[in-house]
């Protein structure tokens, strides 16, 4: 499955969005440590977020704006709102 996740510039834009401060995107994502926001927003200590993390936080967001869950397909198309890259349509190639 080719996956890119968010941008940095869209994961900055959304901590910004939701006046969280590195701590409590680190809850809002289910990140273990407040140092992993940082390397997923730094624009020269750089780290991608694995799959599961921006599917965890798409959750968190949905669930916050009163958004229905009935797949997992929405996160999806949330998080590809916010510039991930989700093609589930190649099977890994």
């Amino acid at each position: 499955m080719p996956y890119q996740p968010l941008p940095r510039e869209e994961l900055r834009r959304l901590r910004k969005d939701l006046s969280a401060i590195n701590s409590e995107v680190t809850t809002f994502f289910g990140i273990s440590a407040d140092g992993q926001v940082h390397w997923y927003t730094s624009d020269k200590e750089r780290r991608e977020m694995s799959f599961h993390v921006p599917m965890y936080g798409m959750l968190g967001l949905a669930l916050l704006g009163g958004m229905q869950i009935t797949g997992v397909e929405q996160l999806h198309d949330l998080a590809r709102e916010y510039g991930a890259i989700i093609d589930l349509d190649r099977n890994g190639e």
